[in-house]
């Protein structure tokens, strides 16, 4: 009895899964075809998903390009920027307070060489943070050109983004644009302060 009973649950097990794991395969087989209907179907769907996916990758190759493009100019204003921090606070530092007495920019015939920052020729190199007021330089890299311009002013603690020039304070904004014209600009900005 006990035996009947283990074959018939076997049994019971076994069809249903049989019938699950059993594949028809006579759609493939089948030398019916594609009917009219349903090739017109096919090619209504493609026309429509065809530009669709289109549009989507190009959206996507055009958001890695800016996203590439942002990062890039980002780099070129942080290296100037940390180029500019590494000179002096004023062409005659070290200075006490209040007595400055060379106006913002450069001071006789200091140069720098566009997108290098070295030295030109026999003149001296840019040896101070003001020397870089109202630099401009343009410069290829990564094969897009981005524009660099330099803005250096005094400000005061209390108001660090207002320039107070001609008046002279212990705190030097700067500010370091880079355009690129399919990017638009990128702007950094610091303050420096006479030590």
């Amino acid at each position: 009895m006990k035996e009947l009973r283990v074959k018939s649950l076997e049994l019971k097990i076994k069809n249903p899964l049989k019938k699950l794991f059993t594949f028809n395969f006579s759609l493939l087989t089948s030398n019916k075809g594609f009917t009219l209907i349903e090739i017109i179907m096919i090619m209504i769907v493609a026309a429509i998903a065809i530009p669709a996916l289109l549009f989507l990758l190009g959206e996507g190759a055009k958001q890695g390009t800016y996203s590439e493009l942002q990062v890039t100019a980002t780099e070129v204003g942080q290296a100037m920027m940390e180029e500019i921090k590494t000179k002096l606070w004023d062409h005659n530092s070290p200075i006490p307070p209040g007595l400055y007495t060379t106006p913002l920019g450069i001071e006789g015939t200091e140069c720098r060489t566009n997108c290098t920052g070295l030295q030109c020729g026999a003149n001296p190199i840019f040896n101070d943070v003001d020397d870089y007021n109202n630099y401009p330089e343009t410069c290829t890299w990564n094969g897009a050109s981005f524009t660099t311009s330099v803005a250096v002013c005094y400000v005061q603690p209390a108001a660090l983004d207002t320039c107070v020039d001609p008046t002279t304070t212990d705190y030097k904004r700067i500010q370091v644009d880079v355009t690129n014209t399919n990017l638009g600009t990128v702007s950094l900005v610091t303050v420096v302060t006479n030590y």
